[in-house]
């Protein structure tokens, strides 16, 4: 269909043409941008029915011929999903970032960069295709850098925006490898192709590779630990960036991914413990980091990582409890997290400050917003009657189900830790900011206009509708994205109790120990302090790029000497190592020509052309060297006439004759030559570098010369002359007609050559 590629591009002509736009519309450019998002959203909205049905949409366009990729756009229950989370995400967000953005602020370079955005992501969820989808992959690693530093005047922007880059691109990278090696083992770029071959992927000897570097790819986007450090680096963007981006939207990319390849790379424990391990690693290290933050954005950055790390563990089950618990917490998650991010956005819009230890008592001054937070918080804290809670409950349900030896155990009591941080950082998240003693920030705070208030209130809105009644969500959502994960078909039925039993034993005590946990947040935030001071994750990456940076002066140093000498050393190295190295590794057989009986006259002028080659090696000082240089030149015309080709024969005296010309008058307007003393090793070396460039030419003309790679044009040349170029000398009609553009190059690089020997002789000033 091609409705399929209209949503996807419209983003991107959007975006080019939003510098225009805000011409006209100034500080109400937001509302273009939320008009795009919102017709986006209706335009998904209208494949839901087939979708229902168990059809999977696709349109294609011709892409790339020679590797066999297309442009292959697929829309099923998961990628119809993600498509309408950012594209209704994007609408409440710009709409709020209307009102957000300072009326003297570039309204136009924002949301442009915005719907470059929107329109990256949708081609990561929307497309078919690996190669596309990388594509896509590393735009919105681009669009997310352009928005992290869009406050280019702040160093702190600027730096965030780097790392995030770097952290993400290289991650990038190594997904793209992890790509190739699926092709290699499946033969195709095509994702529905690559899906079908599970069983194939997982006996190939490049499986765990393959999960290794694709998955790696997923930790660095969607900031799993160890990889979680740039994400609060990153809250230094406008708050609806973060909402948008490290929310709602570019850090579930990787998510996104693992669910897609779900059943070409699950059912092995390798995924268990890779993808499984490291999310509820994650789940605890963000939760932990979470509790001790000062800063709000801080805080909700290490809570998305958090947050983030439960619904990887959940997809690393492998099991279809987990797929259905991990997407169900996904959409709960995109709801209270955009919708806490936008309240903390009011929040320092009119009181200057989202320092916790600069705020408190903001309830009467700020209650719309306390409500929002606080509903949202609640859900994020898995509190009754919300969505927050539901999914917690299958979070718990899905790790008691796991079989096995110790991550039985171990499993449920993780998930138990990390959910009483979860509970704590919410607990404080809230008590700091809207109860307790009035703080002191800089603004007098006061309610924030409604333009800021009607998003959050939508988000957070959702939480108690996915709690209540998730059924709509069920079957219009859940059911199509878990079937598009499984690639079967999917009934889900959830309610908000399911009675007493160990899920609901474990809330009670994961808020219990949440209880505990929440007077200690300062005992924790001293000792993350010390250790931080000793070691951390922000530390290592500082010093890598030290390392890195004078790795690459010292590299850039040692090549790029200045000297001409050095540049031919590395560029005829390399090049006689890829020519041998190939020869070696492909067998490659050196059979000589089949070569006629030389003539004595023919001898003597090779021995002749040998002894001057050397002899220009031996020159000792320019001049002779050239003399001699242009007599091997003359020589080698002269073998060309002896070998009946007069044509080549006269090009080759010509170019000498200009050559030497040429020379002869550089040398006679230079300095006095003094020669410089070279060592013994390196005349050595320069001359087992000769030796080494003279054997891979040798070989390649053994290796080549009578092969018979192409047929022979000579029948053609033959038989074409008279009707072709009207002249009986095969030569000249080539070099007329058949080759004319090439011999009218010849000619006018010979004139352009002799036009310099005379103006260089025409000069009356001498040395």
């Amino acid at each position: 269909m091609i409705l399929l590629l209209v949503i996807l591009l419209s983003p991107f002509v959007a975006a080019a043409l939003t510098p225009l736009v805000a011409r006209v519309l100034g500080t109400r450019t937001g509302w273009w941008a939320a008009a795009v998002a919102l017709g986006n959203t209706l335009a998904l909205l209208s494949l839901l029915p087939d979708i229902l049905h168990g059809t999977t949409l696709t349109y294609t366009l011709p892409w790339i011929p020679v590797l066999d990729a297309n442009l292959t756009l697929m829309v099923d229950g998961l990628s119809l999903f993600f498509a309408l989370l950012i594209s209704f995400a994007g609408c409440l967000i710009m709409a709020y970032g209307r009102f957000y953005l300072d009326p003297r602020e570039e309204h136009g370079k924002f949301f442009a960069y915005m719907l470059l955005f929107m329109g990256s992501m949708l081609g990561v969820v929307l497309t078919g295709n690996l190669i596309a989808l990388f594509v896509f992959w590393e735009l919105t690693s681009l669009s997310s850098f352009l928005l992290i530093g869009f406050w280019d005047h702040r160093e702190a922007s600027r730096y965030g925006a780097t790392q995030a880059l770097l952290v993400t691109g290289g991650g990038g990278m190594a997904m793209l490898i992890g790509f190739i090696l699926l092709h290699q083992v499946t033969g195709s770029w095509d994702m529905q192709s690559v899906l079908s071959q599970g069983d194939i992927i997982r006996a190939s000897p490049l499986y765990l590779p393959i999960l290794g570097l694709v998955f790696l790819g997923c930790m660095t986007k969607s900031a799993q630990t160890p990889f979680h450090f740039w994400l609060p680096n990153a809250m230094e963007a406008p708050t609806p960036v973060s909402a948008y981006l490290h929310s709602a939207t570019m850090v579930k990319a990787g998510l996104y991914l693992v669910a897609r390849l779900h059943p070409a790379l699950s059912g092995t424990e390798a995924w268990v413990y890779l993808v499984g391990g490291v999310g509820i690693l994650t789940l605890c290290v963000g939760g932990f980091l979470a509790l001790a933050q000062d800063d709000l954005k801080a805080l909700l950055a290490y809570s998305t990582v958090s947050q983030l790390g439960l619904i990887m563990a959940l997809y690393g089950l492998g099991t279809r409890e987990g797929v259905v618990a991990g997407s169900f917490h996904l959409m709960n998650h995109a709801a209270f997290k955009a919708a806490l991010f936008l309240c903390v956005g009011n929040v320092e819009h009119e009181t200057g400050t989202r320092r916790l230890s600069q705020l408190g008592g903001l309830w009467r001054a700020m209650p719309w917003t306390g409500v929002f937070t606080l509903v949202s918080a609640a859900a994020m804290a898995g509190l009754p009657p919300f969505g927050g809670f539901v999914s917690k409950e299958l979070f718990y349900a899905a790790t008691l189900d796991v079989t096995g030896g110790a991550e039985r155990v171990l499993l449920p009591v993780l998930a138990v830790a990390g959910s009483a941080f979860t509970f704590a950082y919410s607990l404080r998240l809230v008590y700091g900011v809207f109860f307790g003693e009035p703080g002191h920030p800089p603004k007098h705070p006061h309610e924030a206009p409604l333009g800021m208030l009607w998003s959050p209130f939508i988000l957070a809105a959702l939480n108690p509708f996915l709690g209540l009644w998730p059924a709509p969500a069920d079957h219009f959502l859940l059911e199509p994205m878990a079937s598009g994960i499984l690639r079967q078909n999917v009934h889900v039925h959830l309610a908000l109790w399911h009675g007493f039993g160990a899920p609901l034993l474990m809330s009670v005590i994961a808020i219990a120990a949440g209880l505990i946990l929440y007077p200690a947040w300062l005992g924790i935030q001293r000792w993350q302090g010390d250790v931080f001071s000793r070691f951390s994750l922000e530390g290592t990456y500082k010093g890598s790029l030290q390392v890195l940076s004078r790795s690459g002066r010292d590299v850039s140093l040692w090549l790029q000497s200045g000297f001409l000498r050095q540049y031919l050393l590395w560029i005829l190295s390399f090049l006689s190592l890829v020519v041998l190295s190939t020869f070696i590794w492909n067998r490659v057989s050196l059979i000589p020509v089949e070569a006629r009986s030389v003539l004595s006259y023919e001898g003597i002028l090779l021995i002749l052309t040998v002894v001057t080659t050397i002899a220009v090696v031996f020159a000792p000082r320019p001049l002779p060297a050239v003399i001699l240089l242009g007599g091997v030149g003359f020589l080698v015309g002269i073998l060309f006439i002896l070998l009946y080709a007069p044509d080549l024969a006269l090009t080759q005296i010509l170019i000498e004759t200009v050559s030497l010309v040429l020379f002869l008058l550089v040398i006679y307007r230079l300095p006095p030559f003094i020669p410089e003393q070279a060592s013994r090793g390196r005349l050595l070396r320069d001359g087992l570098l000769a030796t080494v460039v003279g054997g891979a030419v040798s070989a390649v003309v053994l290796a080549t010369a009578g092969q018979g790679y192409f047929p022979s044009i000579a029948e053609f040349f033959l038989r074409e002359s008279v009707p072709g170029g009207g002249g009986r000398n095969v030569v000249n009609v080539i070099l007329i007609d058949f080759r004319g553009y090439d011999t009218l190059g010849e000619v006018t690089v010979l004139a352009i050559a002799l036009l310099g020997v005379f103006t260089l002789l025409s000069r009356k000033d001498t040395r």
